[in-house]
């Protein structure tokens, strides 16, 4: 079984010039900081200090310069389609290094850095994109020139047009048919000569007087328009040799623009570095968030946790590091902690100085809400994610895992029994847990472990029902065929619920004995593990003979009177408890108790009827599941091409794999949390978290540059 470790709680005093300084050190020491709550702000308004991590008050300029550089980082990690967490780690003393005096100072440097760079970036593409498009302009220009060349068009024929006008168009071949059918109705003199020089382009030029100027150009507005091609023109004919340098000039600038992006794109791990650093001036900024000034206003306040055992080492480290800029009370956590509970225990560090003092009256008195830091074993670490689902084990109370780590299992493994297929789990999970070996602390990588645990549950199942895909002749069951013996597995799964109910109420038990509720550990839930036990111990010698149940010659006589004599104790004993004076019960009236315990028995009876009625379903599931696999080989009988038969065998395992293993998992996790959790569990803990600065590719130094 599992403890949350045992907390220290500092309450830290020190100056606000050191506050940047401390932020440093608190990820270094992985100290949990302690949320303030609204209702502690009593500093006035008026007396509050600014931010501590910048040099003046405009806030509003440092977010404005976050987001932008958020928004630098992304474009260039999306322009170039590169994934941040593949970027190939530089050694350790080539990471981008930053010098900071504050964290506006980092802020400011990483703008200054990334905004220049990213400006350039898009400077480039955006000459690219519009040199492209005057390319492409310029190569449809070549080939009108070209065109009209073959008129013996120069520049001495040009000058010849005086009232009449040449005019050069291009469009595509829908829209210049058009433009002829409006010229023909309009019956404009004019020369048209055309030529279409592919699917996308007609080219046309037009001979006309001048006065029908702006009559042409309506009709031709949907035409682009050549201007100063006469330029290409000299007194023997077309000179394409200068557009041509033209379109070189514009070819050897995109290729320098692109060398230019070039040499950012090569850059990946500085902006990686960039990225990581302003992961990190976040999480700083988060943490200065939690520090708070006094009255004063050069002292700040705070609240921090620290394992226990670690609490001497951390105190030692920061004093050495502040000296008389810092002052530690450390209190260590009582079981059940509130402001009152802190242990009498006090050792006060640092500075002697008054100004650091803590007055009574500083802080309003409060239930300390203390993290939960639990570290399980490696063999338990996977069944982690199924309790977090159902919430935090909080400070004072037993984390369920390890006896999460053999329920859930065993109440898989009996609804979904098959040897074969639970190989077939233990692979699928090996491979999940190969797949992710370079990342460890990715949640798949647990998973594979849970389905590896699950599929060897399936293989025991298998064994106890005499199952391998399907197939009941390969071996004899160790226990007996569901789809043989309903009324034994029924009666199996009965006992299991029994079981797996009296575990939670005696795990309720160790948390009240641990929370120093001895009394009341012996007067709910041990006396309900006696109820449930004797209503068991009835219905399984018993049956639903009433006559027996009420019977003097049974056996115990009167058999009856083993779940009613400890509900009558569950009735009074808690009244009898606050007569006599128990503590932690002073304050209820005895009038009260009673009528919540008349309450309570009668709860106990219908969820202990309900609860384990609700492991028939162990039963249920056993047979759907051996019910399938009956279909399928029904269904293989059917064929005699081997093909087939291999092909329904695969495909129908593949099916009652996914389906029953999905159906199993859910209702083994539904008796979990609602049979067993309920018990014992409140779940409602918070987790002890700690800021943690990566360093893969960047280091920050505070200091003066």
């Amino acid at each position: 079984m599992l403890r949350p470790e045992k907390m220290s709680l500092l309450e830290i005093s020190i100056h606000k010039s050191r506050i940047p300084q401390f932020l440093i050190e608190v990820p270094k020491h992985k100290i949990h900081i302690k949320l303030f709550e609204e209702t502690e702000k009593k500093t006035p308004h008026h007396l509050r200090r600014g931010h501590f991590l910048t040099e003046s008050t405009e806030l509003d300029d440092i977010n404005q310069k976050i987001n932008e550089i958020e928004d630098n980082i992304i474009y260039y990690f999306q322009n170039f389609q590169f994934e941040p967490d593949k970027i190939e780690k530089p050694n350790k003393d080539l990471r981008h290094k930053v010098v900071i005096s504050s964290m506006t100072d980092g802020i400011n440097q990483l703008y200054e850095h990334i905004t220049p760079e990213i400006r350039h970036l898009k400077g480039f593409l955006k000459d690219i994109e519009v040199t492209q498009k005057e390319i492409k302009k310029d190569k449809i220009l070549r080939e009108i020139l070209l065109w009209l060349s073959k008129y013996e068009i120069t520049s001495i024929s040009l000058d010849w047009f005086d009232q009449m006008e040449f005019r050069v168009f291009y469009s595509n071949p829908n829209e210049f048919t058009d433009l002829e059918v409006v010229l023909e109705h309009d019956e404009v003199p004019l020369i048209i000569e055309f030529k279409e020089f592919n699917e996308n382009f007609t080219f046309f030029f037009t001979i006309f007087h001048h006065s029908y100027h702006q009559k042409i150009s309506e009709i031709c507005r949907s035409a682009t328009e050549i201007t100063n091609f006469e330029v290409y023109f000299n007194e023997t004919g077309l000179n394409i040799i200068l557009l041509d340098e033209i379109i070189k000039f514009r070819n050897e600038r995109i290729e320098k623009n692109q060398n230019l992006i070039e040499e950012v794109k090569n850059k990946s791990q500085k902006f990686r570095a960039y990225m990581e650093l302003l992961q990190n001036f976040k999480k700083y900024e988060l943490l200065e968030k939690q520090c708070r000034e006094t009255y004063r206003g050069d002292i700040v306040r705070l609240k921090a946790f620290v394992p226990a055992s670690d609490q001497d080492e951390i105190t030692a480290s920061l004093i050495e590091k502040f000296q008389g800029n810092i002052r530690i009370i450390s209190h260590t956590i009582e079981d059940q902690p509130n402001e009152k509970s802190k242990s009498e225990e006090i050792h006060i560090h640092g500075t002697e100085s008054e100004e650091y003092n803590i007055e009574a009256g500083d802080a309003v008195q409060t239930k300390l809400v203390v993290p939960s830091l639990i570290k399980p074993n490696k063999i338990f670490k996977p069944f982690t994610l199924l309790t977090r689902l159902y919430g935090i084990t909080n400070y004072s109370e037993l984390d369920p895992t390890p006896i999460v780590a053999i329920t859930y299992p065993l109440l898989f493994g009996l609804m979904f029994g098959d040897v074969g297929q639970g190989l077939v789990l233990c692979l699928l999970g090996l491979l999940m847990v190969v797949m992710n070996l370079k990342n460890k602390k990715n949640s798949m990588y647990d998973a594979g472990f849970l389905l590896i645990w699950l599929g060897l549950a399936a293989c025991f199942g298998g064994l106890m029902y005499g199952s391998f895909f399907g197939y009941e002749e390969l071996f004899h069951p160790l226990f007996v065929n569901p789809m043989h013996e309903v009324t034994t597995i029924l009666k199996m799964s009965i006992f299991v619920g029994v079981v797996h109910i009296c575990i939670g109420w005696s795990l309720a038990m160790l948390n009240d004995i641990h929370n120093g509720k001895v009394f009341l550990a012996f007067a709910e839930p041990f006396l309900k593990i006696l109820m449930l036990i004797g209503g068991a111990f009835v219905i399984f010698n018993f049956s639903f003979n009433i006559d027996k149940w009420l019977s003097p010659d049974t056996s115990p006589p009167y058999p009856i009177l083993l779940p009613i004599i400890p509900a009558l104790f569950l009735l009074i004993v808690k009244p009898m408890g606050r007569i006599f004076g128990v503590e932690y019960l002073k304050h209820e009236s005895v009038g009260g108790l009673l009528g919540e315990q008349a309450v309570d028995v009668g709860e106990t009876f219908l969820s202990i009827l309900s609860n384990v009625a609700s492991y028939s379903r162990v039963l249920a599931l056993a047979m759907a599941h051996m019910g399938l696999m009956l279909v399928i080989m029904e269904i293989v009988k059917m064929f005699n091409s081997v093909i087939a038969v291999i092909l329904i065998v695969v495909l129908g395992n593949l099916f009652v794999i996914v389906l029953e293993g999905m159906l199993a998992g859910i209702h083994a996790m539904r008796l979990t949390f609602y049979e067993f959790f309920g018990k014992f569990y409140a779940a409602d803990g918070i987790p002890y978290k700690f800021t943690e600065i990566s360093s893969k590719y960047s280091v920050i130094e505070f200091g003066e540059k």
